[in-house]
């Protein structure tokens, strides 16, 4: 009896810690995708953005998520993140600077561009490959995220609302279950006695 009511309670600890950590992904994924460009909070002076460019490899593969510091200035041969016209944040081989502005280039090819102080955000020091793909792919799909987590929290509001019910009919249905045992048993033991 001891050990059923263990294994039962590990069951449920099991269960629990399973509910919670898919719970925990799914903010983690959700929040990854609505917060693409820029995953850790302001003020922690490093950033990881995803690379979608693909004129920065071998420096910077597609797909990669870039660790941008904040507090250190891109020089000459490093690669510096930026922020572009439209927002976006995008990779260039620092060139040259001047007091104002960067030349930037790309690893692919041999232009160059110029890009205000401004607009810099800072220094790549490294970068994780693989991650970036995963980052640009939910936030492509994030609406489709969101469905699925908010869908995957009302399954479970469900199952906590009607745990009582449920718990109530199985034990009628074991009740019942044991009633009728016991009166077969009855009937049996009962059938070979002349009255």
């Amino acid at each position: 009896m001891r050990k059923k009511k263990r294994k039962n309670r590990l069951k449920k600890r099991l269960c629990l810690a399973g509910i919670a950590a898919s719970v925990v992904l799914l903010a983690l994924a959700l929040y990854m995708a609505f917060r693409a460009d820029c995953l850790l909070p302001e003020g922690m002076y490093r950033q990881l953005i995803p690379v979608t460019q693909e004129d920065m490899a071998p420096a910077l593969p597609k797909g990669s998520l870039a660790v941008v510091n904040e507090l250190e200035t891109p020089h000459e041969r490093g690669v510096a993140a930026y922020r572009t016209e439209d927002g976006q944040v995008a990779f260039g081989r620092v060139k040259g600077e001047t007091v104002e502005e960067y030349t930037l280039g790309c690893d692919q090819a041999d232009e160059t561009f110029q890009v205000e102080r401004s607009q810099v955000l800072g220094a790549v020091g490294v970068y994780v490959s693989g991650l970036g793909a995963l980052v640009t792919v939910l936030s492509t799909y994030r609406l489709t995220l969101a469905a699925a987590v908010a869908l995957y929290l009302l399954f479970l509001a469900a199952m906590v609302c009607t745990r009582g019910p449920r718990r109530r009919a199985k034990r009628r249905r074991e009740l019942i279950e044991l009633f009728a045992f016991y009166g077969e048993k009855y009937d049996l033991e009962e059938a070979d006695i002349d009255y």
